[in-house]
């Protein structure tokens, strides 16, 4: 916030009244006009968040946490940055780093909360509120524009398609694209039979000479003179007088020169209204039809990403008007397609109504919840199915299926949306075995494995949730048979109760910008885990994969050295471990993070390692405990030259004093070659299976 005539929406949740105002009135000194809302409980927490607010403030709330709290932002599909202040002591002190301050502040920022502030620190805090506040205004403008864009492609290419105006594209007097209406004017069946036609074939012969002189001038940028009045040539021969008007475009990312023909004395815009208004609605129900659909799927989406608006899409599918049609004909079908229509009239005159095809309408709710939504969706159900229909003195009845999508601030485009409450909308005749009659709300959880989007959603929920698993496996210590070493493995749960692994969701979260939070929910998870285990297990360790993002977080140290602290335990119990290629990428931040690793008592392994080129060389920049062979090395020990070249690097990496990962042992012939090469750690399936607890030999874990 930078002008005095800016105003911050901030909402608040704590129970201290005074402290809120002190924060605002600071905010109102440094020239941030602030209208602040204050609460303490999460029914409240949640209406407040059905408003546009700009950041929100989290302290203290009786009957919910900060987490609590991102969830239900998360749920609102909101953009809307957290900040939280964490508890003071008795003496209304801050609480001090040896307590569990920096704990509280590493799993905040692993939730997503953007930052963690003493509520004593009111002028850091203010400072954090004014950069989180321009961060925000930056991803709303980005959002905007964004928008702005495609709503601009997307009415050009509306208007294109059904303009009653004749249009093309030319590029060196040739075409290469044109509407219906242009086709039509000319009498042509297909654009194919256009394209590479020249324009000056469907000029009259006597105005081809100045038409082309036209054309020139304009193309070589002298556009003083850009419509011309000509007689056009149909396939059949016949003329018409018309007025062409040049323009120039882009097709396809290539400059081009758009034409657009009217015919004289044809249209007037009184007319084109009529005609616009015609074209977006149904004849038989008088609702919008598929183009209106698509417009207001659009426009519900754009809101919603400029104001965090959420909505819901639901497509609704007649479930029997195949047997409706088939005893009454088609008079049958078009009165329940009509009283149907009255139906979704009264019950959602709030909403955009649509008729999306011959058995189908679509809703588009504003400001919902998807609980609510629901149960609106319920209600038009036992409404249809008591519906009574008249059809020529006979009466039928029939029910219906309906598919709900929420639109929020990070939903997919509007064609993915339509597709997820289609889906919905067939599943409930699949739950139903094939009768229909009800609702089904599009789950991400269920469809992750089939949608980026809703595996984006799906990880998002288990971020804030904690829905994610942990696995470990055991490493076998050569050495010492006594020593427990894990390594630790992420697993996303999915609808069907089946483990998603990180080789499949990772490539979406890189996509969407979330493998460094998924870092830090592995380790501070991890890391509970462990110190949890070493109240028994005294000598245990955790060896935990980070990505790239993490091992060029410059952040990442401090928080490492805060959770050996909190953990304890003995030498170096968390091992991190980056991948070779992503340490060769990012070589010198590696040296420097991985020597400050060591420094907060941290060890260090290289995954995937022997790849490059000079994998040794690797090792004298980057100062690493441990090497974990990659599985190319492993893939066949039976063979006695892939035998000799792993035992050749083992030995290489050994004389450096490093210690080696041996995995991927499957069987015991693996299982005895792989002891010959005198790597310290042995790995894989043959000795262990990962599981959901830190197994212990012949003792509970």
């Amino acid at each position: 916030m930078s002008s005095k005539s800016e105003s911050l929406r901030l909402l608040v949740v704590d129970d201290e009244q005074l402290g809120a105002e002190a924060i605002t009135d600071l905010l109102k000194a440094q020239g941030v006009a602030t209208r602040m809302h204050l609460l303490d409980d999460r029914e409240e927490l949640e209406k407040s968040l059905r408003q546009p607010w700009d950041l929100l403030l989290f302290g203290n709330a009786y009957d919910l946490s900060y987490q609590d709290a991102m969830g239900m932002v998360r749920a609102a599909g909101k953009d809307l940055p957290v900040i939280v202040m964490p508890s003071v002591d008795a003496n209304r002190q801050p609480v001090n780093e040896n307590d569990h301050t920096s704990q509280v502040m590493a799993e905040a920022l692993a939730a997503g909360v953007t930052d963690v502030i003493e509520r004593q620190a009111k002028q850091h805090l203010v400072n954090s509120i004014r950069r989180e506040l321009r961060n925000l205004n930056y991803r709303r403008s980005k959002r905007d524009l964004e928008g702005m864009l495609a709503e601009a492609e997307r009415r050009a290419q509306l208007l294109l398609k059904n303009s009653r105006s004749a249009v093309a594209y030319i590029h060196d007097g040739v075409h290469i694209y044109a509407n219906d209406t242009y086709l039509q004017l000319f009498g042509h069946a297909t654009v194919d039979e256009l394209m590479g036609m020249p324009v000056v074939d469907l000029v009259h012969s006597e105005d081809i000479k100045t038409f082309k002189e036209f054309l020139r001038t304009y193309s070589k940028g002298n556009h003083e003179q850009s419509e011309f009045s000509f007689r056009g040539m149909r396939v059949d021969h016949s003329s018409f007088d018309a007025t062409l008007q040049l323009a120039p475009a882009s097709y396809e990312g290539d400059p081009c020169i758009q034409i657009i023909i009217q015919r004289q004395g044809e249209f007037n815009a009184e007319l084109e209204a009529q005609l616009a208004a015609v074209e977006r609605t149904d004849p038989l129900t008088g609702l919008g039809n598929r183009v209106a659909f698509e417009e207001a799927l659009s426009d519900a989406r754009t809101t919603a990403v400029k104001k965090g608006t959420q909505y819901a899409l639901l497509f609704i599918s007649i479930d029997n008007i195949g047997q409706i049609n088939a005893s009454t004909g088609l008079s049958g079908s078009d009165a329940a397609m009509l009283s149907i229509a009255g139906l979704l009239s009264a019950q959602f005159s709030d909403s955009s109504l649509s008729r999306f095809g011959d058995a189908s309408f679509t809703i588009i709710v504003p400001a919902v919840s998807p609980d609510l939504i629901s149960e609106r969706a319920q209600q038009l159900v036992d409404a249809v199915a008591s519906l009574l229909i008249d059809v020529d003195k006979r009466t039928v009845q029939t029910t219906i299926s309906i598919g709900i999508a929420m639109i929020g601030e990070t939903s997919p485009e509007g064609q993915e949306l339509l597709e997820r409450a289609f889906d919905a909308a067939d599943k409930v005749k699949l739950k139903n075995k094939g009768i229909g009659n009800g609702i089904n709300l599009y789950s991400p959880a269920e469809n992750a494995s089939q949608s980026d989007s809703a595996l984006r959603e799906l990880l998002e929920e288990a971020i804030d949730q904690n829905k994610f698993r942990l696995m470990f496996q055991p490493l076998y210590d050569t050495d010492d048979e006594q020593a427990l070493f894990y390594e630790v493995f992420l697993r996303l749960p999915l609808g069907d109760g089946k483990l998603m692994a990180p080789d499949e969701f990772m490539p979406v979260a890189q996509r969407f910008k979330m493998d460094g939070r998924l870092d830090r929910w592995v380790l501070l998870n991890a890391c509970k885990r462990l110190k949890a285990q070493l109240v028994k297990h005294p000598n245990t360790r955790l060896l935990i994969n980070l990505t790239a993002e993490s091992l060029q977080d410059p952040s990442l140290p401090d928080l490492i050295g805060k959770l050996a602290r909190a953990i304890g335990g003995g030498i170096n119990p968390l091992v991190l471990q980056f991948s070779e290629s992503d340490v060769i990428n990012y070589l010198k931040i590696a040296s420097e993070n991985v020597a400050r690793f060591r420094e907060e008592g941290c060890a260090v392994s290289i995954s995937n390692f022997g790849t490059g080129l000079n994998a040794l060389n690797t090792l004298n920049h980057v100062n690493a405990n441990i090497v974990k062979l990659d599985k190319s090395y492993v893939k066949d020990l039976s063979q006695d030259e892939n035998l000799a070249a792993a035992k050749h690097l083992t030995s290489e990496v050994t004389a450096l004093e490093r210690e080696v990962i041996v995995a991927y042992i499957e069987n015991p012939t693996a299982m005895s070659k792989a002891w010959s090469m005198g790597a310290r750690y042995l790995q894989g399936y043959y000795l262990s299976q990962p599981s959901e607890e830190m197994v212990v030999n012949n003792e509970d874990a």
